[in-house]
């Protein structure tokens, strides 16, 4: 294969993660609409907690870093979280940062 080829295969990839994440945003409204009717938080530390661990172990399984993986995650469950508040139309809580 030439570079060429190889970068116009990672360019394919790119654009499929682009429509998981698309999906997955998607997922957080339902989400959200079943919290709402249930009066349920949009934050659910032991859900992020399970997500992360699990994504982690499979990462490791792939060969891959889970530490970039975890990272990865931790900005795709935040999306999720941002989401499902415009969802259920509540203002996202603001993050602190750290100086």
């Amino acid at each position: 294969m030439s570079l060429e080829e190889v970068r116009a295969e990672i360019t394919h990839v790119d654009e499929e993660i682009i429509q998981l994440i698309a999906h997955r945003q998607a997922l957080a409204g339902k989400i959200a609409a079943i919290k709402q009717e249930n009066s349920l938080s949009v934050h659910d530390h032991q859900r992020k907690n399970d997500v992360l661990a699990y994504v982690m172990q499979v990462a490791r399984e792939k060969g891959i870093d889970p530490a970039p993986v975890k990272t990865i995650f931790e900005t795709l469950i935040a999306m999720n979280e941002k989401q499902q508040h415009a969802v259920m139309g509540k203002k996202t809580p603001s993050r602190k940062t750290s100086r």
